[in-house]
């Protein structure tokens, strides 16, 4: 019985076949409301810090998100400056979807049955610049007509404000909202979260042996003509003519024989 309440005695106060000093520091904190007391509110108090230091933390990476959104926006608004398109067969640009006219022109390209030229048809501006004063310095064998030619162009038929051999106009469009410009043949409208631009008639150089191949372009179903010199004067150069559905390789339906072919121009 002595040696046993030697035994607790020795540990109670540290003196036992353990002992050591964080023992008995350990021993003093459990037993001492006070010193445990202070170290709760010490706890509490760091907590207190963390705590604003992670609002103040939270503060500065939504400012930081915030600029992040607003560096994207400019991103945006620099890597998206517009595209720009040619509206055939009107003096000017729609005014819808915020367009505006680049310039106005005159449509030409190639005669449609000489050989050469560029195949492409261009909106040429009213006011040209002419090419340098010493351009070329020399034309091959010396022969000033080994050179491509441009024409203006005619309507090939008649249509509410246009008549056949009426010069066709044109205009540069520049639509800021969107960074795409497409055409679509056979339809009037566009899909769904695209503007329409305009709508009209598909055109093209006409099927027959003397007719070069040229572009297929949409001119707009108000056409207008050319007020510059007189009216249907069959100059001929880059000839508009409307298009046809072909049956065969292309299926009918949904296409029909003859059917002539409608485009629209959409934006996004």
């Amino acid at each position: 019985m002595a040696k046993f309440v030697l035994y607790f005695v020795f540990t109670i106060v540290g003196f036992g076949p353990h002992f050591n000093a964080e023992n008995v520091d350990k021993r003093i904190l459990l037993n001492d409301p006070d010193l445990v007391h202070t170290q709760i509110q010490a706890i509490q108090r760091e907590l207190e810090t963390v705590k604003t230091q992670l609002a103040a933390q939270v503060n500065i990476n939504s400012a930081y998100q915030a600029e992040i959104d607003s560096l994207k926006r400019v991103n945006n608004q620099y890597s998206s400056q517009g595209s720009t398109y040619t509206i055939w067969g009107k003096k000017n640009c729609p005014s819808n979807n915020g367009t505006k006219a680049i310039y106005s022109g005159i449509a030409g390209g190639g005669h449609y049955n000489q050989p050469g030229n560029g195949a492409n048809t261009l909106c040429l501006p009213h006011n040209p610049d002419p090419a340098p004063s010493d351009f070329p310095t020399h034309f091959q064998h010396d022969d000033k007509s080994l050179s491509g030619f441009l024409y203006g162009s005619e309507y090939q038929y008649t249509y509410r404000n246009v008549a056949v051999d009426d010069d066709v106009p044109c205009a540069i469009c520049s639509v800021a909202h969107a960074s795409s410009v497409i055409m679509i043949p056979a339809k009037m409208t566009c899909p769904t979260g695209w503007s329409k631009e305009y709508a009209g008639v598909l055109t093209a150089s006409a099927q027959r042996p003397v007719h070069h191949i040229g572009e297929y372009l949409c001119v707009d179903e108000n056409a207008e003509y050319l007020s510059e010199g007189a009216r249907q004067q069959d100059y001929n150069g880059r000839l508009f003519y409307p298009v046809q559905a072909a049956c065969g390789s292309l299926p009918c339906p949904p296409y029909k024989a003859s059917q002539l072919i409608s485009c629209v121009v959409c934006s996004k």
